[in-house]
């Protein structure tokens, strides 16, 4: 049985959706994370982290029918998104994401990490007793994907973030001069545009799209991002054979990825012990483009 939480939180501004962004302050100094809530107190935390990928808040075209079938709906942007401090280490993150679920009292807990959250999210399976689910959403593991990035140009962009400090400004710096020229929406839509569900979501949700882009831009730094980057595309020694075997976990991704893709990810998971499914739309945005078969699949693994 899930129980209520007891975090008493510190609002922070009114967000788009129409609640209320709250703050939370770890113990010892270690960082912030900022959270958007949806649903019934009583449901069953359906806990999201943030990423590069989409850094904002959940529709309600996937909040409603999560509380329909009994979730609660907790985005947390972590360390160095919205006004939170970077702390860039995912071992340090993890342990702060652990932190607020469980002084929350987010017992029973689905922990949902997406693209260049997952190295934090894999931290976390099968550590705290406060999650029952970990689901992996558009990840790479260890199988090296930089051919899968579209434009050539964005490609050559992540191979310069991921040389050094200064490859990953010179990087923002050209991201944020696109940003200005382009438009808002015009790196996400360009990077994209591979998955006609993940275009279809940036502008079914234009304004929760904006602001969330509009946050990224104005706040990020370079020491997050390189994080971001380096983190999910680099080999993490903590995915060992076998490393995720007896742990309650499942990888998905969207059936709109790449055969390329789709074949690496079923290779890592079959050896980290992980079961895969795919989501009929979408891609690097599949877990909300296909919410209501999302919540079906993590319904199903709760069994």
């Amino acid at each position: 049985m899930t129980s209520q939480s007891s975090l008493v939180p510190e609002q922070q501004s009114s967000g788009p959706a129409g609640g209320d962004f709250h703050v939370f302050r770890g113990s010892d100094a270690m960082g912030s994370l900022e959270f958007f809530v949806s649903g019934a107190e009583s449901g069953r935390p359906l806990i999201l982290l943030n990423s590069l990928e989409y850094p904002g808040p959940a529709p309600h075209s996937f909040t409603g029918p999560a509380s329909a079938r009994g979730f609660r709906t907790i985005v947390v942007r972590r360390p160095g998104f919205g006004r939170n401090a970077p702390l860039p280490d995912p071992v340090q993150q993890a342990a702060l994401v652990m932190e607020f679920i469980e002084r929350g009292g987010f017992r029973d807990a689905v922990l949902v990490s997406n693209g260049t959250a997952n190295p934090v999210g894999y931290r976390i399976a099968g550590v705290s007793p406060c999650v029952a689910l970990s689901v992996f959403a558009n990840c790479a593991f260890n199988h090296p994907i930089m051919s899968e990035f579209q434009p050539a140009w964005f490609a050559r962009a992540l191979e310069q973030a991921l040389q050094s400090p200064a490859g990953a400004r010179l990087t923002l710096m050209g991201l944020r001069s696109s940003w200005g020229v382009f438009g808002r929406r015009w790196v996400h839509e360009t990077v994209l545009r591979k998955s006609a569900g993940d275009i279809a979501f940036l502008r079914d949700h234009a304004d929760l799209a904006d602001d969330a882009i509009d946050d990224l831009v104005a706040r990020i730094d370079a020491r997050t991002f390189a994080m971001e980057i380096g983190a999910s595309l680099n080999h993490d020694a903590l995915l060992q054979d076998a490393c995720f075997e007896g742990v309650p976990a499942l990888t998905v991704s969207g059936e709109e990825t790449s055969d390329q893709w789709k074949a690496g990810i079923e290779s890592e998971a079959a050896r980290l012990g992980l079961p895969v499914a795919y989501l009929p739309s979408g891609d690097a945005l599949t877990v909300f483009q296909s919410g209501p078969q999302f919540l079906d699949l993590v319904a199903s693994a709760l069994r």
